[in-house]
């Protein structure tokens, strides 16, 4: 068992709830939301015993770093705001570092199972990202949120649409169609919960602004894109 993993997982744990409980978090109880917490943390936990520690080290640190500049921009920018008041919330910086990873893990759960090789090929893989793009834009515009997006906001999707575009065109279409599926799917039930329970709330109050669950998926994309110049691959 790696050990040294394991105190990471703990320490980003402990580092998201002391934030949860510091930002005020705890008296909204969420009790969706912190299930859906907990299944990811023990997803990270089972995850962690596997990896090389390099690698982990890696995703964390670019998770965290990405998430500071991605949540600064959302925040400051109003398409969110946090229930602390603090943008962005150590809460979410924090558990950017869970959340990837909980996505990477069951993605490649999944790939393992059903790789679709069958799907691959070099002119269509980067097709998840091209549409990611597209019905984040489509979805931004109808529910009214151009308006809201500054300069910063609107630099920041271009970097995360750039790197998903370079990351997808060089690994499997599979593999880029499962990170497609489980980052819509982690990505929007967490961005639901935590707006239903009030722990953030959207510029215009609605439960989800559909372009933030493919927002999730750019960013995934974008970590591995990162993590892969540092020669740190996914699937491993």
């Amino acid at each position: 068992m790696n050990f040294k993993n394991l105190l990471i997982i703990l320490t980003l744990l402990s580092a998201t709830v002391t934030a949860f409980f510091w930002g005020g978090y705890h008296t909204l109880t969420p009790d969706l939301f912190l299930l859906g917490f907990i299944a990811v943390t023990a997803i990270c936990a089972w995850a962690a015993i596997r990896m090389e520690t390099r690698d982990l080290v890696v995703v964390t640190v670019v998770s965290l770093a990405a998430a500071v500049v991605d949540e600064y921009a959302h925040t400051s920018a109003g398409a969110f705001t946090y229930f602390d008041g603090v943008t962005p919330s150590p809460l979410t910086v924090f558990g950017w570092g869970l959340f990837i990873l909980g996505i990477l893990t069951v993605a490649q759960f999944l790939y393992e199972k059903i790789p679709l090789e069958a799907m691959d090929s070099d002119t269509l893989r980067s097709v998840p990202a091209l549409i990611s793009m597209a019905l984040l834009i489509a979805c931004a515009w109808i529910q009214g949120y151009f308006p809201v997006f500054t300069v910063l906001l609107v630099l920041v999707y271009t970097v995360l649409g750039l790197a998903s575009l370079y990351y997808t065109s060089l690994h499997p279409l599979g593999w880029n169609a499962w990170v497609m599926a489980v980052g819509l799917a982690v990505g929007a039930l967490m961005e639901f919960l935590g707006a239903m329970e009030g722990l953030w709330v959207y510029h215009f109050g609605e439960p989800l602004p559909l372009f933030m669950a493919f927002t999730w998926v750019l960013r995934t994309w974008t970590i591995l894109a990162v993590s892969s110049l540092l020669d740190v691959e996914f699937p491993a």
